[in-house]
């Protein structure tokens, strides 16, 4: 399984969650700040990842540019899932977060969803760091994407 796990970080939290389901998933893995992705590299992926932190309810510029820059796959059956970093408190929940724009954003381009887009917590205000045992759970979420990757391709097949 080919994998590309593309994200933004402003503070690192983000990118130690991006290495974390990074090193976690089989196969061939690529972990790449948003900048750094090649859109045209997209075809020869089994499943695109890509995650950011939350900032007022929405991932930064350069994770939505890449989305927009991604677009529409140009290959049937193409997966993805997102993710993001984000503060604990409860009433943040009512505008929402990073991840779940991005994979509203990647459903209407036509990409299957695989999951439930992650949200990892920080704690402090801005900088973090990220609150314990977030990074194991990092790995666990991205080993349960493989899992709803193969179960999805099983049931298309049929």
């Amino acid at each position: 399984m080919k994998i590309l796990v593309a994200y933004d970080s402003v503070y690192g939290n983000t990118e130690i969650v991006a290495k974390a389901i990074g090193a976690a998933l089989p196969g061939e893995v690529q972990v790449q700040r948003v900048g750094q992705v090649d859109v045209g590299d997209l075809g020869t992926i089994d499943l695109l990842i890509i995650g950011s932190p939350t900032h007022g309810a929405m991932p930064t510029e350069a994770a939505q540019a890449l989305v927009e820059k991604i677009g529409s796959p140009s290959w049937q059956g193409a997966q993805a899932a997102t993710f993001d970093t984000r503060l604990t408190w409860g009433f943040l929940r009512r505008y929402g977060f990073a991840a779940d724009r991005l994979a509203d954003t990647l459903k209407k381009r036509g990409w299957t969803l695989v999951g439930t887009p992650g949200g990892f917590y920080v704690r402090g205000l801005k900088k973090g760091p990220l609150k314990k045992g977030e990074v194991e759970r990092a790995g666990a979420w991205a080993r349960a994407l493989v899992e709803s990757c193969r179960n999805h391709s099983i049931g298309d097949s049929t």
